[in-house]
């Protein structure tokens, strides 16, 4: 695939980005997978993922882009940003993985003009809250003239009102380290002075309360966050309204929140509930920015649309069975009975629980967990918890299966899809693991899986045996190969629940391989 799109020359020099480097990661909200069904789910027709054309202003090293392009090699990718040092690095990654979907330019997002042509996703992450007023005014003008009709732009920023209390320590951290240079001094010295100033702070105040919890922000970010995020003299934040007016005088309307589960109401109060659920679908924004404020929200993920364009924004029920449903669920008792009432314990990947005890629920909890990171349409979903139940069948199932995924796609709990992930399978005799995770593997533990989620491989014999599955070799010469490597027996670290160390497991190399593939398949590594 050709990309036409002609380099362009920035107009000015070197940039903060030139000298710190800022790690490419991926933004599992920005993918067009997940955008398309944003757009679907508010009654767009939004272009297919597998044939888009895409474009990230501030792409970086290309760390979330070039991941999409490894997807989707009928798309098209182009990302743009000012600083050189970032783009040669992303085009050597690109040249190592063999693309010609993607194209990253060293482009200034002010010549960014009508002839790079329409984008059916356009994605500005971190970038609209650190421009100045000038760039952010060419980027509402560019989610306008590059946005194809039934395209989708997301935009992120700092917000209000919790940003007025990061601007707070911001000024104190930057007066401080007014007169440094380099970034490890800045850090260094940012970090020193908060602790300083919120131990020195009365612990029972409010300015204690809210210095401290700062604090430990600052401590936890990583040194290239806080020097480009926090440490930036022109970061600005804003209040939700104030971005959808902007676009508004552009052409363009709210469509939404990225992140679909903020609609879910049930963690309030049943005020809060009943006062958000009174908006019209016309204040749909209004709610949002209302909700927000609730919520004390400091960070917003903005989806923008064409404002010709009709949105439905009432869900029913059966939006749900449209879509293609993931969930890492796996059961805390494995021997627990499904074909009965009783209760039936289940975790997800972030540690939450739920309790279910209907059995058709209970089914469709672990054909979920045992078929991720595939993802399963509403009919497969069904079909597969009837067989658990020995194709136990009820008139009502339909219904039932309906409403409980309805909630815990509402909640987050269950992801849903417009277009199943490019897949996965199960390991064979021939394992291949992703070319893109192999390669990020080589320089470190952290790699990005299939479902455009980073993952972090346990140790270095982990990211050897990644190495390994190239699809050339069988799990036997796989086997031969760790065990010259690592010897015929290979010891396991062990913690107990409460995150103690435990008995370590010692396991046949054998053994390990077969271990090591299950964890490689279910952290979606492998590929069709």
């Amino acid at each position: 695939m050709n990309i036409q799109t002609e380099h362009r020359s920035p107009t000015t020099g070197s940039t903060p980005y030139d000298e710190v480097y800022y790690p490419g990661h991926v933004y599992g909200l920005t993918h067009p997978n997940h955008l398309a069904t944003s757009a679907a789910v508010y009654g767009m027709q939004p272009a297919p993922v597998e044939h888009c054309r895409v474009l990230e202003l501030g792409c970086g090293v290309g760390g979330n882009l070039l991941p999409m392009a490894f997807q989707y090699p009928d798309s098209e990718f182009i990302g743009v940003d000012l600083s050189s040092v970032t783009i040669e690095r992303g085009r050597r990654n690109i040249a190592t993985l063999g693309l010609s979907n993607i194209k990253l330019l060293h482009c200034d997002i002010m010549n960014v003009d009508a002839s790079f042509g329409q984008f059916d996703y356009i994605i500005a992450h971190g970038v609209y809250s650190w421009v100045p007023p000038a760039v952010r005014e060419k980027m509402m003008t560019i989610f306008k003239q590059n946005l194809a009709p039934h395209g989708v732009c997301y935009v992120s920023y700092n917000a209000h009102p919790f940003s007025h209390l990061r601007d707070m320590v911001r000024d104190m951290m930057r007066y401080h380290t007014r007169r440094l240079t380099t970034m490890k001094e800045k850090v260094g010295q940012a970090r020193a002075i908060l602790k300083f100033l919120s131990d020195g702070s009365k612990a029972n105040s409010v300015h204690g309360a809210v210095m401290r919890d700062q604090y430990h922000r600052v401590l936890k970010a990583p040194d290239e966050l806080l020097f480009h995020d926090d440490l930036d003299e022109s970061a600005e934040a804003f209040l939700l309204h104030e971005v959808v007016e902007d676009a508004g005088r552009h052409g363009l309307q709210y469509l939404s929140d990225a992140d679909f589960s903020r609609r879910y109401l049930a963690g309030y109060s049943e005020e809060v509930r009943t006062t958000l659920q009174r908006f019209p679908e016309s204040e749909f924004m209004a709610r949002d920015q209302y909700q927000d404020f609730i919520d004390g929200n400091g960070f917003r993920r903005t989806l923008l649309c064409h404002d010709s364009i009709s949105l439905r924004r009432q869900i029913d029920l059966d939006f749900v069975t449209r879509f293609y449903l993931l969930s890492t669920t796996s059961p805390v008792d494995p021997d627990a009975c499904v074909t009965d009432g009783s209760a039936m314990e289940f975790e997800h990947q972030d540690g939450s629980r739920v309790t279910v005890t209907k059995p058709l629920l209970k089914a469709a909890h672990l054909c979920l967990g045992r078929a991720w990171p595939r993802a399963l349409s509403f009919g497969e979903l069904l079909d597969g918890a009837r067989a658990l139940l020995d194709g136990r069948r009820a008139y009502d199932d339909h219904q039932v299966l309906r409403e409980a995924m309805f909630i815990l796609a509402c909640s987050g709990e269950v992801t849903f899809l417009i277009s199943p992930p490019f897949l996965l399978k199960e390991a064979t005799d021939r394992p291949q693991a992703s070319l893109l995770a192999r390669r990020q593997a080589q320089t470190g533990p952290l790699v990005t899986n299939l479902l455009h989620q980073t993952v972090q491989l346990e140790d270095d014999r982990t990211r050897d045996f990644l190495q390994l599955l190239d699809g050339a070799r069988t799990i036997d010469q796989i086997i031969t190969e760790m065990t010259e490597r690592f010897g015929p027996t290979i010891r396991i670290n062990q913690t107990d629940t409460a995150g103690q160390p435990a008995e370590p497991l010692l396991l046949s190399t054998r053994e390990s391989v077969e271990r090591s593939l299950a964890m490689v398949s279910k952290l979606g590594l492998l590929v069709a």
